[in-house]
């Protein structure tokens, strides 16, 4: 479902049931992957990824190239930074810093690993 005034950026790709409320901004080759929300006057940077079941509420920011993980929750307002990595499953309270990597139940700083 996308509200008549949704922005989508060149390239944005909205999956199967994802839900993008009124006022929402997507940009450049961003995902909203399948079943996500996106709540009213949202943002989300180019060449960002909001996972399956994500639940985005009012105003938050996702920076460019920052990925939300399955199922995590942001509650509203928030900002999280450019390039920044929340887990699955995560509630996040506060602001993310850029390239920041943040985690659990509520979301906590955690120590990025290097896949190989």
């Amino acid at each position: 479902m996308i509200e008549k005034d949704v922005v989508l950026g060149e390239g944005a790709q909205v999956m199967a049931g994802a839900i993008l409320q009124t006022g929402v901004h997507i940009g450049a080759n961003a995902i909203v992957n399948t079943g996500a929300i996106v709540d009213h006057d949202s943002a989300i940077g180019d060449h960002a990824h909001v996972a399956p079941g994500v639940r985005l509420s009012g105003n938050v920011t996702v920076g460019p190239a920052a990925h939300v993980g399955t199922g995590a929750t942001v509650i509203q307002g928030l900002v999280i930074g450019a390039g920044a990595v929340v887990g699955a499953g995560a509630v996040v309270l506060s602001d993310v810093p850029e390239n920041a990597c943040v985690a659990g139940v509520p979301a906590s700083p955690q120590k990025r690993q290097r896949v190989t």
